[in-house]
């Protein structure tokens, strides 16, 4: 049996190397486990205003993980008849500064977002353009400010900001919150505040499903915006994983083919 001595030594040593682990390898880590070759789902879109009325609409996202680790993301309406077809395809770069094409039906060509256009809102919903993004994990610096409780479990607290001048530039907020899970690093909440540093919009991730080994998703997200009194609300109908997606699907001409 170890000694007393030996003991308190090693609970010494794994405390001090837990308290190392920085903000920036806990949202590394976040990415790690929780990332997948390739998923599709469907989801059902419901747009609220001030006064409580709803609109709803459905879509459908496609994700791609290619080699070097980077994703894209192919989002495509898929009704009511006024949105349908519309799509919108972002490429992952490291930097942070992705490509975003937007894919309007009635122009019939591909439009690409302008850097400075991605902190505009996308199709009317409480969603910017950088919301729909990977984390670009190379474009911010993350500091961790402690633990809370979220729903009754531990999270890390962590504060993300932009830290490269095109990012600073580019981006429509001076700073976000993350409340990630200490058990799955999955963020359940995330706050996000405008260039005056106020808060704007709060985003909160429900109903975890896992997936298997260490991959968590949400069923359930809703973005409000707490200065307009809005909110969009993201209800997951099916979801499949790691079913090969081919890369065709996420170019540039797959875009204006339609569904």
């Amino acid at each position: 049996w170890p000694s007393a001595r030996s003991l308190s030594f090693r609970a010494l040593l794994f405390a001090s190397s837990a308290g190392a682990q920085t903000a920036t390898d806990i949202m590394k880590k976040q990415q790690e486990l929780l990332k997948t070759q390739d998923e599709y789902e469907t989801q059902n879109m419901v747009l609220v205003n001030p006064q409580g009325q709803k609109r709803e609409r459905k879509v459908s996202r496609f994700t791609k993980t290619d080699k070097s680790g980077l994703n894209k993301i192919l989002i495509r309406f898929l009704s009511p008849r006024d949105v349908e077809n519309t799509a919108l395809l972002t490429w992952e770069r490291k930097d942070g500064d992705d490509d975003q094409w937007l894919y309007l039906p009635a122009v019939g060509k591909p439009k690409r977002i302008a850097s400075s256009g991605k902190k505009n809102r996308f199709m009317g919903t409480d969603f910017s353009y950088e919301d729909l993004r990977p984390e670009p994990l190379d474009a911010y610096a993350y500091k961790l400010l402690g633990s809370e409780s979220c729903d009754g479990k531990s999270c890390f607290v962590i504060e993300a900001v932009p830290k490269t001048e095109k990012e600073k530039q580019d981006s429509g907020y001076s700073k976000r919150k993350f409340w990630v899970l200490k058990d799955n690093h999955f963020s359940v909440k995330r706050e996000f505040y405008d260039n005056t540093g106020t808060l704007e919009k709060i985003e909160r991730s429900s109903d975890l499903k896992s997936l298997g080994g260490t991959l968590w998703r949400a069923n359930s997200i809703a973005m409000e915006d707490v200065k307009k009194k809005t909110k969009t609300i993201l209800t997951v109908e099916e979801r499949k994983i790691n079913q090969g997606l081919s890369e065709q699907l996420f170019t540039e001409r797959e875009l204006t083919k339609g569904k």
